[in-house]
C-alpha cells in the first residue's frame, strides 16, 4: 500500500523550466484519486477541488510545511 501513496521524486532541478510541469504529472493521479474519494463519500467534486485550493493556498501562505 506504501506504493500507491508513493509520490514520484522531482527528475528536474527547481529552477529548471519544466520543474512544475514535472510536479504537476508527479501529484495529478493523487489528486484525481482524493477527488474521486470525496466524490464517493458524498461531496460535491468542485467544491472538494475547490477546498483543496484553498487549503494548498493556507498552508503555502503560513509557511506551514506538515505532511497531514
Amino acid at each position: 500500500m506504501a506504493n500507491e501513496l508513493a509520490i514520484k521524486s522531482p527528475s528536474l532541478e527547481a529552477n529548471a523550466a519544466r520543474y512544475d510541469d514535472d510536479c504537476q504529472e508527479a501529484l495529478v493521479a493523487h489528486i484525481d484519486n482524493l477527488l474521486e474519494q470525496a466524490e464517493a463519500a458524498g461531496w460535491d467534486r468542485r467544491r472538494a477541488a475547490s477546498a483543496l485550493m484553498y487549503l494548498a493556498a493556507k498552508r503555502l501562505n503560513s509557511g506551514d510545511r506538515r505532511s497531514t
